[in-house]
C-alpha cells in the first residue's frame, strides 16, 4: 500500500493516528502493568501470611519433640506417595538426599523460606531451603523488606517466639515480568497490523477526497460543469458546493469575456474592411510621387494587421468556447480539409515552392475533431511557419500515420525554455516577423478541447536550426 511521505492528508492522518494509538497502547500497558504488579504483590503477601499461620503449629510441635540444645533444627519436607512403581525408588532417593542438607528453593520449585527465632534473634528452626543466618528483618510483627527478601513476621507460642516467612524478591520480579510479557507481547505484532489497518482505513476514507480532486483537476476553461457526488459526505459536500459556485461564477466571467471578444471582433470587421477598402482606393488614386502616398500605404498595412488581429480574436473566442469536439464522437476525415487550407494559402499569394506538401500522405488522416477547428489549427501553424521562416526555406507539412501532422520551417532556433511562453496569449518569439502572438495559443486551446496534443521542437529534428510544431490528434 502506497503512502507518499509528503505533506499529504493521507500521510498526515496515518502518522497522527498511529502515534495516538501507540501512545495510548503504551499508557494502557503501563497502567495494566502497574495493576498487575499491585495485585501480584497483594497475592504474594497473602501467601506469606497464610504460610505463617498454617506452618506455625507444625513448627512448634516439631520443635518441642526434636529440640536439641545448641542446634538449629531443619524442618523436614513431607514425603509424598508415588503412584508409579517405576519411579518410587528414585523419588525415595530424592527425599532422602533432601533430608541430608540444604537445597535451593529454585531447584524444586519451593520459594517459601521460614525461620523460627527466639526473642534474642537466634534461629531455632528453619526450612530446608533457608540458611542458618537469621533474616535481616527485625523481630516485629508485619512485613519488612531486605536486600533480596520480602519477610513477614508473626509471634507464636507464648509470644516469645517469632515465626518469619520470606520469599525472594527476585522470584516476585521474575513472575511479574513473565506475566507482563505474556500479556503484552502480542502488541509487538498488533502494532504493525494496526498501522496497516490505519493506512487501509485512511486510504479508503479519503477515496471521496481523491475523487473530488480528480474532478477538479479535470475542470478547465472548456469544462466548467458542476461536480457531482454519488454518495456525498457532509464535509466534502460543503467543499464541492463551494467549488461549483466558484466554477459557476468563473463560467459567467469567461462567457462575458468571450462574448465581448467575439462581439467586438465581429463588429470591428465591417468598419475595418470598409476603412481598408477606402485606403486601398486612396493608394490607387494618389499619384506615385505624391507626399501622402507613403502614409496611405502605411495606413493600409496597419489596417491589414488590425483585420488579421480581429480575425485571430474571433478564432480565440471560438476556441475558448469549446469549439472542436464532435458531439457524436465519430472520427472525421481531415485530409481534404488540410489540402483545402494549403490551396487557400497558394491562392492568397504564397509562392508555389513556399509550402511542401504531399496530398496523398493525408488520405488516412482522421480524428474526432471538427473540420473548422482543424482548419483553424493548421492555418495558424502554416502562417507562423511562413512568417518566421525568414525566407530560409519552405514550410514542410508532413502527415505521419492517421493522427499526426508536423509543420516545420527554417529560421533561427528558439530556446526550449520559451516553449511554454509561446503557447500563451500575445507571446511571440524574438524574431522580427510581425504577428499578434495568438496563433499558438489558439492551437493549444483547441487541442486541449479535443484531447489532442501540441508539441514544439526547436531546432527541427535532424536539423541545426528552424522550428517544428507537431499535432497529435485524438481519435475515438
Amino acid at each position: 500500500m502506497n503512502i507518499k511521505p509528503q505533506n499529504s492528508l493521507q500521510f498526515t492522518l496515518t502518522k497522527r493516528l498511529t502515534m495516538i494509538v501507540v501512545l495510548f497502547w503504551v499508557i494502557g500497558t503501563g497502567l495494566g502493568a502497574s495493576a498487575i504488579h499491585h495485585e501480584m504483590e497483594e497475592g504474594a503477601d497473602t501467601a506469606l501470611v497464610e504460610t505463617s499461620r498454617r506452618t506455625a503449629t507444625l513448627v512448634l510441635d516439631y520443635l518441642v519433640t526434636h529440640q536439641v540444645e545448641g542446634e538449629i533444627l531443619v524442618m523436614p519436607e513431607p514425603a509424598f506417595d508415588v503412584a508409579d512403581d517405576d519411579d518410587s525408588d528414585s523419588d525415595r532417593d530424592d527425599h532422602e538426599s533432601d533430608r541430608d542438607g540444604d537445597h535451593d528453593g529454585d531447584e524444586n520449585g519451593d520459594f517459601m523460606l521460614y525461620q523460627l527465632r527466639n526473642a534474642n534473634g537466634e534461629v531455632l528452626l528453619r526450612s530446608r531451603n533457608a540458611s542458618d543466618t537469621p533474616f535481616e528483618a527485625a523481630l516485629k510483627p508485619g512485613f519488612a523488606d531486605t536486600d533480596n527478601l520480602r519477610v513477614y513476621t508473626s509471634t507464636t507460642g507464648d509470644g516469645d517466639l517469632f515465626m518469619q516467612v520470606a520469599e525472594p524478591t527476585g522470584h516476585r520480579d521474575e513472575a511479574f515480568w513473565e506475566t507482563v510479557l505474556s500479556q503484552f507481547s502480542p502488541l509487538i505484532f498488533l502494532i504493525p497490523v494496526t498501522i496497516l489497518a490505519i493506512v487501509y482505513g485512511v486510504s479508503r476514507g479519503l477515496a471521496p477526497v481523491r475523487q473530488v480532486r480528480d474532478e477538479i483537476e479535470a475542470r478547465g476553461e472548456g469544462n466548467l460543469r458542476p461536480i457531482e457526488q454519488d454518495d456525498p459526505i457532509e464535509e466534502i459536500n460543503t467543499i464541492v458546493t463551494a467549488v461549483n459556485r466558484l466554477m459557476s461564477k468563473l463560467g459567467s466571467a469567461l462567457n462575458a469575456e468571450r462574448s465581448f471578444t467575439a462581439n467586438s471582433a465581429h463588429e470591428l470587421r465591417t468598419p475595418i474592411a470598409v476603412a481598408l477598402a477606402q485606403t486601398q482606393r486612396l493608394v490607387l488614386e494618389l499619384p506615385k510621387d505624391h507626399p501622402a502616398q507613403k502614409r496611405a500605404q502605411q495606413t493600409e498595412e496597419s489596417l491589414k494587421r488590425l483585420s488579421r488581429l480581429s480575425e485571430k480574436l474571433l478564432q480565440l473566442a471560438r476556441a475558448e468556447a469549446g469549439v472542436g469536439t464532435i458531439p457524436t464522437g465519430e472520427n472525421q476525415k481531415l485530409g481534404p480539409t488540410l489540402a483545402l487550407v494549403i490551396e487557400d494559402f497558394e491562392r492568397a499569394g504564397a509562392d508555389h515552392g513556399a509550402i511542401i506538401f504531399d496530398p496523398a500522405s493525408a488520405c488516412d488522416l482522421i480524428a474526432n475533431m471538427d473540420h473548422d477547428a482543424f482548419a483553424i489549427c493548421v492555418r495558424n501553424l502554416i502562417e507562423n511557419g511562413l512568417k518566421h521562416g525568414g525566407g530560409s526555406g519552405p514550410v514542410e507539412i508532413t502527415v505521419i500515420g492517421s493522427d499526426t501532422i508536423r509543420v516545420a520551417n527554417g529560421g533561427p532556433a528558439v530556446s526550449p525554455k520559451d516553449f511554454s511562453e509561446l503557447k500563451k496569449r500575445f507571446k511571440r518569439s524574438n524574431s522580427k516577423a510581425g504577428g499578434s502572438g495568438l496563433g499558438l495559443a489558439i492551437v493549444e486551446t483547441i487541442m486541449r478541447n479535443t484531447k489532442g496534443e501540441l508539441t514544439l521542437y526547436s531546432p527541427r529534428p535532424d536539423k541545426a536550426d528552424g522550428f517544428m510544431a507537431e499535432l497529435r490528434l485524438h481519435q475515438s
